[in-house]
């Protein structure tokens, strides 16, 4: 059971719960319009690539700069403009008019997602005490919840109003900005501090052995994060090509995140008692390889049940990454944790579009096969991190 030294802690641990849960439930929009959005604009699989690797480039590679300005400037304004950014612009897409516009909604609305993340990651950094990795596994699964929960809010809303009413989806967005606005700017300040010092300064005054220990963990969370996003682009497309409705995909993709965001509860947990953190990093992009893997060539009620026991295995990576980052830079926790989150998924996010074009040439199933072996890869680089964690010891 985590305590609490004082009852602001619980608020400001439940403000980041909260603006991380509703903010990220926008992030994943583009989701469930994807199948709606490729049969109006008859796009192919490169074109959807790009639609969502735009969404995750703007979402994550942005997370450094905002990471850099929370931990100098404090993070309330931004936890306040990022609910309201992404509600805004992300709730357009909808009654967008061209395949441009949304590219440009989309990149716009998540630097909104982007703003949020690292001061609510930082949070649990600076009351968790001895149990920021659960801490950190709390708030990240606000974000799960969110981001599980958008593609399915969305389609909802055109299943039942059409597709000119995604509008409206805006107002859970707006309401938490102004949530934040009443609160005491002070309240988002208590426990923190201010840092001025450089990062960049930081990272060219670093032992080699310490930034290995960085690339190493970002390596990791690249490689689940590639496989994930793979899996966000093409199974939209796959699931209602096998004649699963498009209601029923939005409650697959949040079953997925969800079962996903009670993997790094545990991972979470479980990072504070031991001391090879890397280890359950290596075990669940490990067993997740095969089950992703599987997913083809099984009958299409078993593969909906191997793509959600996947999504377990995977997803549950995250916040014992953020954990590890953390521990390497316990002096910039917010930054920290965006290079984790941030540069590691922008670069995924790239790659998507590479992907994209290489399924168009080879199919689906086969660039996810090929996708399969960075999750291996990264999987071996860790066994290095003990010996090179020893380094600078």
């Amino acid at each position: 059971m985590i305590k609490f030294k004082k009852g602001l802690n619980k608020t400001k641990i439940f403000l980041s719960f909260s603006t991380h849960m509703v903010t990220d439930t926008y992030a994943s929009f583009i989701v469930g319009l994807i199948p709606i959005l490729a049969v109006k604009l008859e796009l192919s699989l490169f074109f959807v690539g790009i639609l969502t690797s735009v969404n995750f480039i703007s979402n994550n590679l942005a997370q450094p700069a905002f990471g850099y300005l929370s931990d100098k400037y404090g993070i309330r304004y931004f936890m306040i403009a990022g609910p309201l950014v992404a509600s805004i612009f992300i709730s357009i897409l909808g009654v967008s008019p061209n395949y441009w516009s949304i590219l440009i909604f989309l990149f716009l609305g998540n630097l909104g997602v982007a703003a949020i993340h690292p001061p609510t990651a930082a949070t649990a950094s600076h009351v968790g005490g001895s149990r920021k990795g659960f801490l950190n596994s709390i708030i990240s699964f606000g974000g799960t919840v969110g981001f599980s929960a958008g593609s399915l809010f969305v389609i909802l809303i055109i299943n039942k109003l059409g597709l000119k009413f995604t509008p409206l989806a805006a107002i859970p967005g707006i309401i938490m900005a102004l949530i934040l606005m009443k609160f005491d700017p002070s309240i988002f300040m208590s426990g923190t501090k201010k840092i001025e010092a450089s990062f960049t300064k930081k990272i060219k005054r670093l032992k080699k052995a310490k930034l290995g220990l960085l690339l190493l963990i970002i390596f990791a969370s690249y490689s689940r994060d590639l496989t994930v996003l793979s899996m966000f682009t093409f199974m939209p497309l796959y699931f209602t090509n096998q004649g699963v409705k498009l209601i029923n995909f939005g409650y697959i993709i949040l079953v997925f995140i969800i079962i996903g965001g009670i993997g790094g509860l545990f991972a979470g947990y479980y990072s504070d008692k031991i001391r090879k953190r890397t280890m359950v990093i290596q075990a669940g992009l490990i067993i997740s390889i095969p089950l992703f893997y599987l997913i083809f060539k099984v009958p299409l009620s078993m593969s909906i049940i191997l793509f959600i026991l996947a999504g377990f295995f995977a997803t549950s990576t995250l916040p014992l990454c953020i954990r590890v980052a953390q521990d390497i830079f316990p002096g910039n926790v917010s930054l920290a944790s965006s290079m984790v989150m941030g540069v590691s998924g922008g670069i995924a996010a790239a790659t998507v579009i590479l992907v994209g074009k290489i399924a168009d040439n080879i199919g689906m199933v086969r660039t996810i096969n090929y996708v399969l072996i960075i999750p291996i890869l990264a999987s071996l680089l860790l066994l290095l991190f003990p010996l090179v964690r020893s380094r600078y010891r």
